[in-house]
């Protein structure tokens, strides 16, 4: 058993075959089977790792090496990196390691660098587990049949700061926690392994899937269809430059963030707008952050208040600002109610 500090190896009770992901693999594929040949069907198969807690049965628990796992992206402390903004103060000061590893217990902070990288290597091999599983689960679709006719999409709800930062977990404007996988297979396109570098977002999601199996939506979407790109990734059309997420910290039934910030639960919130090269952060009651991304990819240095920065500054939150208003609720909005009935129009048609 391979122990680093009070952080193992060691595998759980239960063996790969056990597992939540193998055990819905094969409901998935047992539920396949039961389906009628040549009808259409549609499924939703959630995974639940890799999550805490970061443990993994063998093979997967030592197939990969601590010391060979990336370094981390950070400030030299943990006290500076709480220092570059409250909301970061916040989260070191209740991120718990008991959260994420069995038996741990204490502040994430207080993790070692050595430590931190045997729970990496647990995490990549949760991430194999799942890719062994996805190739399971492909092969079920090829047995049935319907490979040549079923769109897959694969993409996950968040991601994880993994060490980086000092912490670990969700949430908040790093873009460890918020760039996730988006692989898409289209059973009839001529182009493979083709990668695009444009963004995208989870709401682009919904529409994508409805413009595949040719249904309209009933309601306005945020999103917009990826069909172009999946069916032509070279050719330039319209899209969007920038991508934007927002985060809610506030704790309702608790009140431990709003006493730790002097806010109340309508304040603890924010929203994040990301171009290729700036990163603009505004808080409902908290200073802005702003980030370089040319000369810090990383975001270790925010340069909101630095005067040579203000117009840029003073541009991103305009941009921020054009969004949240063009993303308002139109549920009624978009609909007038006239003598032939109810007329409506779509995001796509207001451009």
């Amino acid at each position: 058993m391979e122990r680093v500090g009070e952080i193992t190896s060691a595998p759980p009770a239960y063996d790969r075959h056990q597992t939540q992901t193998a055990f819905i693999t094969g409901e998935f594929i047992r539920w396949l089977g039961e389906q009628d040949h040549g009808r259409p069907w549609f499924a939703h198969v959630s995974f639940l790792r890799p999550h805490p807690p970061f443990i993994v049965p063998a093979p997967y628990n030592r197939m990969y090496d601590p010391a060979d796992m990336p370094s981390f992206v950070q400030q030299p402390s943990a006290s500076q990196e709480a220092d570059t903004h409250p909301l970061m103060r916040l989260a070191l000061a209740i991120t718990g390691a008991e959260h994420f590893v069995p038996g741990r217990t204490g502040p994430v902070t207080a993790l070692s660098d050595a430590e931190l990288r045997q729970i990496k290597a647990t995490y990549y091999g949760m991430i194999t587990e799942v890719d062994d599983q996805l190739g399971r689960l492909f092969a079920g679709i090829k047995s049935a049949g319907a490979w040549n006719d079923t769109l897959i999409v694969f993409t996950s709800d968040h991601a994880e700061m993994m060490g980086d930062h000092h912490t670990l977990g969700k949430g908040g404007f790093y873009d460890q926690s918020q760039h996730i996988p988006l692989i898409i297979r289209d059973p009839g396109a001529t182009l493979r392994g083709q990668r695009v570098e444009a963004f995208t977002e989870a709401v682009d999601i919904f529409p994508t899937l409805l413009d595949f199996i040719g249904v309209g939506a009933k309601h306005v979407a945020d999103g917009a269809s990826l069909s172009p790109m999946i069916a032509a990734p070279s050719t330039s059309h319209r899209w969007r430059d920038a991508v934007h997420w927002e985060f809610d910290f506030r704790d309702v039934a608790g009140q431990s963030a709003e006493q730790a910030l002097s806010l109340s639960s309508t304040e603890l919130n924010m929203s994040v707008v990301r171009t290729a090269e700036w990163k603009y952060v505004h808080f409902a009651a908290m200073p802005p952050l702003l980030f370089d991304l040319r000369a810090d990819p990383h975001c270790l240095h925010n340069v909101a208040d630095d005067p040579a920065f203000a117009t840029m500054r003073i541009e991103m939150a305009e941009r921020l600002l054009s969004w949240r208003a063009r993303h308002l609720d139109q549920t009624l909005a978009l609909k007038a109610l006239t003598a032939d009935g109810v007329v409506s129009v779509s995001r796509r048609d207001i451009g």
